[in-house]
């Protein structure tokens, strides 16, 4: 009887309301972590972020695998591979780092590559800093993708997990991903597929983010059930175009633009 439920459960959330009632339970959890205070910060980091501890080890491979090859073809970034020492130092944004487990991860498998995890929580960043690196490789800063405190044409990669639909402004986002990144830069940005953008609102989205729509992507993740749950939002910058203007909303903001190498603590 137990497993009819389940069936009957599973297949709702496939359907319209399905769909909605599945979206206002995430929304509800999120609005919980989302600014909390330190107690519901640790419940989260202790007893939730593990479970997407798979998904954080996919998105490293994928990052790494995709830095590689790009290495390999002359593209930003340098070649991971050369055994004569590692390319260029890379600098990787994750925006959305929670307690900053994928950054951790990041930082262990792609030791060339300078990562700054940004969560909108101050108390996540608070518990995210205690992963910090001593040399300022790996720091964590509160932040807001809608008006990313970095220079234009500054980072190379992004990414970010689970975050996505409680974006209050999806394009805003998108829009300032795409000016950090530097000529040749990549963003992979994961979310759970049933709450997220729908497929038939990316070229909406595109056009509140500045991008033409085929600079961004909704792709499917392969490798089973699990992978199946989730979707990834793509975005790339050619190499022969210069880095984005400040974004609207941005300039709106009043952010001062500050370059992604600065030592630990000068982000306010």
């Amino acid at each position: 009887m137990l497993w009819l439920v389940a069936l009957a459960m599973a297949v709702a959330a496939f359907t319209p309301p399905g769909k909605r009632a599945v979206r206002r339970l995430a929304l509800l959890v999120d609005s919980r972590v989302e600014g909390a205070a330190e107690p519901t910060v640790r419940a989260y980091a202790r007893f939730i972020a593990p479970v997407f501890r798979r998904l954080y080890r996919r998105v490293t491979d994928d990052v790494a695998t995709e830095l590689a090859g790009r290495g390999a073809a002359g593209g930003g970034g340098g070649d991971l591979g050369d055994s004569d020492g590692p390319g260029p130092e890379l600098t990787i944004l994750d925006v959305g780092c929670g307690p900053g487990d994928l950054a951790a991860m990041l930082s262990e498998r792609i030791p060339e590559a300078r990562i700054l995890g940004l969560d909108l929580s101050s108390s996540m960043v608070e518990l995210a800093r205690r992963k910090a690196t001593g040399d300022g490789r790996l720091r964590f800063e509160v932040g807001d993708v809608a008006s990313l405190p970095f220079e234009s044409g500054s980072i190379d990669l992004v990414v970010s997990t689970l975050s996505l639909h409680h974006w209050p402004n999806a394009g805003a986002g998108f829009s300032e991903i795409a000016r950090v990144l530097r000529p040749g830069g990549m963003a992979f940005v994961y979310d759970l597929r049933l709450v997220t953008v729908e497929a038939g609102a990316l070229p909406d989205l595109a056009h509140q983010a500045g991008l033409p729509v085929s600079r961004l992507r909704r792709e499917r993740i392969h490798g089973g059930l699990p992978a199946s749950l989730f979707v990834r939002f793509r975005v790339d910058v050619p190499v022969e175009e210069p880095a984005a203007d400040v974004s609207p909303a941005a300039r709106a903001a009043g952010h001062a633009r500050i370059p992604a190498a600065v030592t630990p603590g000068e982000v306010a």
